[in-house]
């Protein structure tokens, strides 16, 4: 199964959109903004991501846990969840970098120009308008990415900072 999510990781995302879209379509996802994020957040990488840092945390933790009495579901969640939180922090910002850079997804998926994402409108904005509006356009849509990144940042940091020190 591992090596079946990173061989997805070898074809680019518009190999993906044709299959992705089928798929959206038979569950009644288009037109939602789940039509939005669900492809972006199920990918290969993050799955290979999460395996990586769950195949590096120590088996004792597990068997201490095993041994106060926690069964599976309390061991995941109370042990194995709070520390992947930096993990899953680089998880959410890339995929709303990913969701929120999307153009041609979003024109392809959402036909409603409610859902449209910010890179959509600055597609069209660029048409009738000079370029140096397209560009503080532009620049005004990078600091939600930049808020996002601040805040996972500490998250991101503590998983690479505490660990190293003893």
């Amino acid at each position: 199964i591992l090596l079946f999510c990173l061989a997805t990781m070898s074809f680019p995302a518009e190999v993906a959109m044709i299959p992705n879209f089928i798929l959206l379509k038979e569950l009644s996802l288009l037109n939602t903004f789940w039509a939005l994020l669900l492809p972006t957040a199920a990918n290969g990488f993050f799955i290979f991501l999460l395996k990586g840092f769950f195949d590096s945390l120590p088996n004792e933790l597990f068997e201490a846990a095993a041994i106060d009495g926690a069964g599976p579901f309390r061991t995941f969640w109370q042990l194995a969840m709070p520390l992947c939180k930096p993990v899953m922090a680089v998880i959410a910002l890339q995929a709303f970098v990913a969701s929120y850079g999307s153009f041609m997804w979003a024109y392809i998926v959402c036909q409603d120009a409610n859902l449209w994402t910010l890179m959509v409108y600055i597609h069209q904005f660029q048409i009738g308008n000079p370029v140096h509006l397209v560009m503080a356009a532009l620049t005004l849509a990078s600091i939600p990415t930049m808020i996002v990144f601040i805040f996972c940042q500490k998250i991101i940091l503590r998983g690479i900072v505490v660990p190293t020190m003893k």
